[in-house]
C-alpha cells in the first residue's frame, strides 16, 4: 500500500451514554456526548496527532476506531473495508491489522507469563503457525524494539517501565499491522525513558510503513511525531490541518490556548499565555452554539445560538470558528486576536 493511499477513513463518528439524573427508578435520562460527530482520515504511513482536554472524546474515538466500542452513530472504513460494529470473524480479521499502544505497560501485560510468551500469544490466537515459528517471529519482534534475548524469560516486573512499554510495543508489531493506535503511551514514563519510545516509534514508522493514530496531552511530542493534527473539545474537533501550520499559527482560540502552553526554550523568548477562564462544560449540558464559547474571550452573539462547522481555511487546514466566517477566511488575525 502506497504512503499517499488513505488507510483510515472516520466518517461523522457519534458515541452518546444515556444518563440519569437522579437515582430514582423513573429519573430523567440525559445524553451524555463523548464524541459528537468525529471525522478524519489517516493515510498509510503517516502520523495523525489526537489532542485535546481530558475528557474531550480521544479515547472513546480510539475505541471505536479498533472496534472496541459500537459508535452510536457514523462509519470507520479501514483499507477499504467498513470496520463491523459485531466481533465477527470479519472484525476479527480487520483487527490483526490494527493495534493499540496503551498507557500503563504494567496494567496491560499479564505478570505471571514471561515476556516471550506474551509477544508470541497473539499469534497463537490467530493461528499462524507452529509453536517453533511463533517463538522466532516474537524474538525478532523482541529484538526489533531494542530487548536482547537474555531478556526474554524475564517477568514484567522484573523490567524498567520503558522496557516494558517496549515489549507492548513488540506484541503489537508482531502481527505486521497496518495501524498503530497509542494512547499516551508515554505518559507513565520518565522523561528520558519519553525520548526512547519516541525515537523507536519514529524508526519502526519508516521502516515498516505503519500509520499511527497518536493520542497525547504532551504537545511537544505531537508537534515533534505527527503529520497532522486533530484538536477536540467537548466531542468535536475544532481545529484540523497540517501539524506545522497549526502549532506556528493556530486558527481556533481554543487551539491558541493549547499551543501558548508550551514553555519556550529559548534565551529571551517569552510565552504569551492565554489563560482559559472557566472549567470545561459538562458533557451532559453542553452550551447551546459553539460549546467553548462561554470561555472565549473573542466570542460574538452568533457564537451563542449556532454551532459552527468544520470548514476549510486553507488547502491544509479546518477550523470550526465563526469568526473566520464572519471576517472571511484571508483574515486570520480577528481569531488570533490580533
Amino acid at each position: 500500500m502506497e504512503s499517499s493511499q488513505v488507510l483510515l477513513e472516520v466518517n461523522q463518528l457519534v458515541r452518546h451514554y444515556p444518563v440519569k439524573s437522579s437515582s430514582l427508578l423513573f429519573g430523567k435520562k440525559n445524553v451524555l456526548k463523548a464524541v459528537d460527530g468525529v471525522s478524519f482520515t489517516l493515510q498509510a504511513g503517516k502520523t495523525l496527532g489526537l489532542v485535546g482536554e481530558s475528557g474531550c472524546g480521544k479515547s472513546t474515538t480510539a475505541k471505536m476506531v479498533l472496534g472496541l466500542l459500537a459508535p452510536s452513530q457514523g462509519s470507520i472504513r479501514f483499507e477499504g473495508e467498513e470496520v463491523p460494529h459485531q466481533r465477527t470473524r470479519h472484525w476479527r480479521a480487520l483487527r490483526k491489522r490494527m493495534q493499540m499502544i496503551y498507557q500503563d505497560p504494567l496494567a496491560v501485560l499479564d505478570r505471571r507469563l514471561p515476556i516471550i510468551e506474551q509477544v508470541i500469544e497473539p499469534l497463537t490466537v490467530q493461528g499462524n503457525g507452529s509453536r517453533e515459528f511463533n517463538y522466532r517471529k516474537a524474538a525478532n519482534s523482541l529484538e526489533a524494539v531494542g530487548l536482547m534475548p537474555h531478556m526474554f524469560e524475564r517477568y514484567p516486573h522484573e523490567l524498567s517501565g520503558g522496557q516494558r512499554q517496549r515489549v507492548v510495543l513488540a506484541r503489537a508489531l508482531v502481527l505486521e499491522p497496518s495501524l498503530l493506535v497509542c494512547d499516551e503511551p508515554i505518559s507513565a514514563l520518565d522523561v528520558s525513558i519519553q525520548a526512547q519510545v519516541i525515537n523507536l516509534l519514529e524508526d519502526l514508522q519508516k521502516a515498516r510503513k505503519v500509520a499511527i493514530l497518536f493520542i497525547s496531552h504532551d504537545l511537544k511530542v505531537v508537534r515533534h511525531i505527527c503529520d497532522e493534527v486533530a484538536v477536540m473539545y467537548l466531542g468535536r474537533i475544532v481545529e484540523q490541518g497540517d501539524t506545522k501550520q497549526i502549532f506556528s499559527h493556530p486558527a481556533h482560540p481554543y487551539t491558541q490556548a493549547l499551543v501558548s502552553a508550551i514553555p519556550v526554550m529559548r534565551q529571551g523568548q517569552q510565552s504569551q499565555r492565554i489563560v482559559l477562564q472557566g472549567e470545561p462544560p459538562n458533557p451532559i449540558d453542553v452550551p447551546a452554539g459553539c460549546a467553548f464559547h462561554p470561555r472565549c474571550q473573542h466570542a460574538i452573539a452568533r457564537c451563542r445560538q449556532e454551532r459552527p462547522a468544520l470548514v476549510s481555511l486553507d488547502s491544509q487546514r479546518k477550523v470550526a470558528c465563526h469568526l473566520y466566517q464572519v471576517a472571511g477566511v484571508a483574515d486570520h488575525s480577528i481569531a488570533a486576536g490580533a
